[in-house]
């Protein structure tokens, strides 16, 4: 063991060869433990060649270890994936953290950079092959369920891999029927500690938004199901004493059977927080009026860069695409182009004050209806055939935007910009792991790889001059938080993060630069609060780590303050003197109120009659937008209440 330490280890300093895999499998293949002891020799020689990285040599060779690690476990029934997930997550964590710690020793920062986060997207792919299999995943599931036996690490851990929710055994039992079992043992036992656990797990499960049974284990379910409730019920006696697990059980029985029920109306629920869901006939009518050919525009640009999106692959609202190309003076030019709904209907016409009035577009954790003018699982604040075909950049189509270009130099500076009404045919629909790929293996695709890269070049500029706190950044990483920007210091993520980030940041200036009216994001914090969270947050990951960690710092983030629109201030969070909401027309009102002043103030020169009217416009809205915020919320948490257990 100790001559393989020593291989891997002169392997990484460039002295010697590596041992090669098909050694490493047949040694990991011989014992559990042989198996496990290889796995924490790779990790321990990469964290110590990590802990003197300099920044000037490639890390291609810690990812060759990586990928090591990989084949070790796909050749080995042995290899204890869940330490291989803890021992990944703490790699993520010391890479992410590398360049600040080794700030003194890294000569090359640039370089030190890219490989990094080269080296992260290597790690992430790691953890995702932890559960690659269907088998391991259930092994993987099952072990946290029997042995951690903790409700947080499992949210955790279905937040991160959503697939588990679904894993299945050899013999093709689900987890769902697997720990209604272990519910009605416990009950039989009378072990009210596991009963409880196990309860709040079945809960869990079925509030996963992919959580899905079929109609062959639906069946299975409520076979069991209902067994345990004739024998919870055999006799008057043991019926009145099992009696309210009898009612959790006929609830679980609704809650499957709710999965059949297509029809769920919520029009009532969410009148109760003065939601809309259905769009009116007038609104429907005006969507009618839109014309199918854009055509040439006298007051808009063609863009004819090589233009992408990037999103989620669920994405079905694709409202922000990317350009960037060197320029002759070695400088970037970049340009974000965002769907742009005032060049479709008027600021002041019925369906674009419907938007403004439904606040923000309502993700919900589960489906409620699947017809015409009924909206899956989104609530938005357009009709979908606005939203999601006639301005949604979709590859190959004519859409109407409007563009926000930025000459960046070598210093990440920003030495010229423009904003410009647009007319943009996006050439590349791509996903944030597509992007992640292009940045590890490269692309054939020369025009892609080209754009790829200068907008991986760009965002190392801007990470140098845009510097969030990182205690606003422990925590937006790890909840979900619809109404700020996304926070991830990684890969393709990263790059949007970034390019949004200065978007909104120069916006917001051209409107305070000007002294004109603006509905800014504002985020404002006690200092000496902020210190606490912090020390907090700091003690958290010493003494947890890995998912507790994660999970804990989402408790901590319900005291830690979000921020709200304001007709001025500061945003803490993240370190910017002015900011603003501007990117996501389709999805949000705050920016097409901001799209708004850009038609007043930038398209043309306001008199003081349009200065007065924008200002009271912000002020108004400001006040609406921020009272929605909360009933939204609390309509989400009742729907979860009421709606959690149907797809």
């Amino acid at each position: 063991m100790k001559s393989i330490e020593k291989s891997l280890t002169n392997f990484l300093k460039g002295t010697g060869f590596r041992v090669s895999e098909d050694e490493l499998c047949a040694y990991a293949s011989k014992s559990e433990k042989q198996a496990n002891e290889l796995i924490d020799i790779l990790f321990n020689v990469v964290n110590d060649f990590l802990d003197n990285y300099n920044g000037v040599d490639s890390l291609d060779k810690e990812r060759d270890l990586l990928v090591c690690i990989s084949n070790v476990m796909l050749n080995s029934s042995d290899v204890n994936r869940g330490i291989v997930a803890r021992r990944s997550h703490k790699l993520d964590y010391k890479l992410s953290h590398l360049l600040e710690e080794n700030k003194n020793k890294i000569i090359d920062k640039d370089n030190a950079y890219t490989e990094i986060e080269k080296t992260r997207l290597a790690v992430t792919a790691l953890e995702d092959q932890t559960v690659a299999t269907e088998t391991k995943q259930y092994d993987f599931v099952n072990y946290l369920v029997d042995a951690i036996k903790n409700i947080a690490y499992l949210e955790y851990s279905f937040n991160k891999m959503p697939s588990l929710v679904n894993a299945k055994d050899k013999e093709e039992i689900c987890l769902f029927q697997n720990i209604v079992m272990k519910y009605m043992d416990s009950v039989r036992i009378g072990n009210e500690e596991d009963i409880l656990y196990y309860s709040n797990l079945l809960s869990l499960i079925m509030s996963q938004k992919n959580f899905e049974l079929s109609p062959k284990d639906k069946r299975k379910c409520l076979e069991v199901i209902y067994t345990g409730i004739d024998r919870l019920s055999v006799k008057k006696k043991i019926k009145k004493r099992n009696g309210f697990h009898i009612d959790f059980l006929n609830k679980l029985v609704d809650s499957i059977k709710g999965n059949d029920d297509k029809e769920i109306k919520i029009d009532e629920l969410a009148n109760k927080y003065n939601i809309s869901v259905i769009f009116n006939s007038e609104i429907m009518c005006q969507l009618g009026t839109l014309k199918t050919k854009i055509g040439m525009m006298e007051d808009r640009i063609v863009v004819d860069d090589y233009t992408i999106t990037i999103d989620k692959e669920s994405a079905i609202e694709i409202d922000d695409a990317l350009t960037c190309r060197r320029l002759p003076n070695g400088n970037y030019l970049l340009g974000v182009h965002i769907a742009s709904v005032l060049a479709y209907f008027p600021y002041e016409s019925e369906i674009v004050q419907e938007a403004i009035n439904r606040n923000r577009s309502i993700y919900l954790p589960k489906k409620y209806q699947n017809k015409e003018n009924d909206f899956d699982r989104v609530i938005p604040i357009f009709p979908y055939n606005f939203s999601a075909c006639r301005a949604s950049l979709i590859p190959g189509e004519e859409r109407l935007t409007r563009s926000y270009f930025f000459e960046i130099d070598q210093k990440g500076d920003v030495v010229h910009e423009e904003f410009r009404k647009s007319i943009i045919k996006s050439d590349k629909k791509a996903t944030y792991n597509e992007i992640n790929e292009v940045l590890i293996k490269g692309s054939k695709d020369k025009q892609l790889q080209e754009v790829v890269t200068n907008l991986s070049q760009v965002t190392n500029l801007l990470d140098k001059k845009y510097k969030i706190e990182k205690i606003y950044e422990d925590i937006k990483e790890n909840i979900d938080d619809f109404s700020d920007i996304t926070v991830k210091n990684i890969g393709a993520e990263k790059i949007i993060n970034k390019v949004m980030l200065l978007t909104g940041n120069r916006v917001a200036s051209f409107f305070y630069n000007n002294n004109y009216p603006c509905l800014y994001r504002v985020h404002e914090v006690n200092e000496e609060n902020i210190i606490n969270l912090q020390s907090m947050i700091d003690n958290l990951n010493r003494t947890y780590g890995g998912g507790e960690y994660q999970k804990l710092l989402q408790l901590i983030s319900g005291i830690y303050p979000k921020g709200w629109y304001a007709t001025s201030g500061s945003h803490y969070g993240l370190g910017l003197d002015h900011y603003c909401h501007c990117t996501s027309g389709l999805r949000r009102s705050a920016d097409i109120v901001v799209e708004h002043g850009l038609e007043i103030c930038y398209d043309n020169i306001p008199n003081n009659n349009d200065l007065n009217y924008y200002k009271n416009e912000v002020e108004k809205r400001a006040i609406q937008i921020n009272s929605k915020t909360s009933p939204i919320e609390w309509f989400i948490k009742d729907y979860k209440r009421a709606y959690q257990k149907r797809r």
